[in-house]
């Protein structure tokens, strides 16, 4: 898709509001109470039946040091012994999984997230591979990737996860402005970051991805063009540009941030914006959302394609893959279901230790659901909505089963964001920006949120 250089601040006024990023339908604050987690090792073996390749996700939640800008599921520790005690309760959460028979099939996307997955020694990243590699096997180009921070992360690291099958590599920066970095307390230097991606590519990866985030405290429109200039410069094959979400009364380090040195709203927009065009400019793929891709990059193909998804783990070119997902707050999607393990560490491992594993909650989808999903999901990963082949694959009519919906697409459509056709819903090049006002329409979750007055503003992060 292209996008647009201007958007007129009327419009930034109207649909600015707080709304769900769907990396998953319904969002989990959505999730029913019905849903018993004991049930999970049931689904996994009913899952255990097919023959599709699926997904793994494992979380590894350590960090050396706490960034102050961060919203992610950490562990502070510099404590071996800690860690391995953590791998201990993953490797029996590993044989819980194994015993239910899905290994045997073949796994086609693999991600190990974090916290910093690279704040692992190396017998310790070779322990968790060894010991995926006894319950599962991947299948041919397998997407095998990693989040690392290049201040940890050492040239034998990367080495090692290369000889282990990793062929991506993704790396968080935020930000290149020295200031910025100290009051954040993530002092990157450009040069460890350089020396990481080409290390990765010395060794073979196919793909690094660099995240940046806005909003954060100092910086300026001319600051942060110079940090996009810096990530173009080395020309990751993807880069993801977040707004930084300010929720302090979900993550305490957060008050710690100067809130009167962060950017204002209409700074915020600016510096995205501008950042758009930067990236368009150097030749990348504005996939959606926060996401950037070269156009040879498979996430690019794919949307080019229509057939761009996304799960737990954002934007993947594997549509419809059940992912199982293990360790510490891990959520994954197995027969139908969500599951979500236990938040916190210790509690995580006592599950392990007295159950074999750690499923906390989840969700059963009901068939509206998957159909809802497939809506939104069609929206926000590919910006058009195939009237036919939504119906083909659920057996509705589209106009009927959705006239609500395209009533309340109406003043999108009034403002030039979105085509409501005969054969498809599309989204317009300036209609992209507002892709999740457009998606939130078909989400009744959402509306129920609304009409029973619960602030969605603290549950979600802006849409501009």
């Amino acid at each position: 898709m292209t996008t647009v250089r201007h958007v007129p601040r009327e419009l930034l006024d109207k649909y600015a509001t707080s709304a769900p990023r769907y990396t998953s339908y319904p969002t989990a604050v959505d999730w029913t109470d019905e849903f018993d987690p004991k049930d999970y090792p049931q689904l996994l073996a009913s899952a255990s039946r097919r023959d599709d390749p699926i997904s793994v996700y494992v979380h590894l939640p350590f960090c050396e040091h706490m960034c102050l800008f961060c919203g992610c599921n950490v562990t502070i520790t510099r404590r071996e012994d800690r860690v391995e005690a953590y791998l201990d309760a993953l490797e029996k959460e590993f044989e819980t999984v194994a015993r239910s028979g899905i290994g045997r099939r073949a796994v086609h996307q693999y991600h190990w997230g974090g916290g910093t997955p690279t704040h692992l020694t190396l017998t310790q990243i070779e322990r968790v591979q060894t010991i995926f590699d006894r319950v599962f096997h991947f299948a041919p180009e397998a997407e095998v990737s990693i989040e690392v921070d290049p201040r940890v992360t050492t040239p034998e690291q990367i080495e090692l996860l290369a000889s282990l099958g990793f062929n991506r590599i993704s790396m968080g920066q935020q930000d290149f402005d020295e200031k910025v970095q100290e009051h954040v307390h993530r002092v990157q230097p450009e040069e460890a970051t350089r020396a990481i991606v080409q290390k990765s590519r010395d060794c073979g990866m196919a793909s690094v991805n660099i995240d940046l985030m806005y909003g954060l405290p100092f910086q300026t429109q001319g600051s942060f063009e110079s940090s996009v200039d810096t990530v173009i410069d080395m020309r990751p094959e993807r880069v993801a540009l977040f707004h930084y979400a300010h929720v302090p009364w979900l993550k305490k380090h957060q008050t710690a941030l100067d809130q009167d040195a962060m950017p204002s709203s209409d700074e915020k927009l600016t510096i995205f914006l501008r950042a758009i065009e930067q990236f368009e400019n150097a030749g990348y793929v504005y996939i959606g959302l926060d996401h950037f891709a070269l156009p040879d990059d498979p996430l690019a193909v794919a949307q080019g394609q229509g057939v761009l998804h996304r799960n737990f783990m954002g934007y993947t070119t594997h549509r419809g893959s059940e992912m199982v997902s293990l360790g510490v707050s891990s959520i994954g999607e197995v027969d139908g279901a969500f599951i979500q393990n236990e938040l916190a560490e210790p509690d995580y491992k006592q599950r392990i230790e007295s159950d074999g594993f750690a499923a906390k909650r989840g969700h059963r989808l009901s068939p509206d659901d998957h159909l809802r999903r497939d809506v939104i999901l069609s929206l926000m990963c590919n910006g058009v909505i195939d009237k036919a082949a939504i119906e083909g694959r659920h057996g509705i009519s589209f106009d009927q089963t959705f006239a609500d919906a395209l009533r309340a697409l109406e003043p999108l459509a009034a403002d030039d964001l979105i085509v409501c056709a005969e054969r498809e819903v599309r989204l317009t090049p300036m209609g992209q920006m507002f892709m999740r006002n457009a998606a939130l329409i078909f989400d009744p979750y959402y509306a129920a949120r609304q009409a029973d007055g619960r602030d969605s503003s603290n549950t979600f992060s802006r849409t501009l």
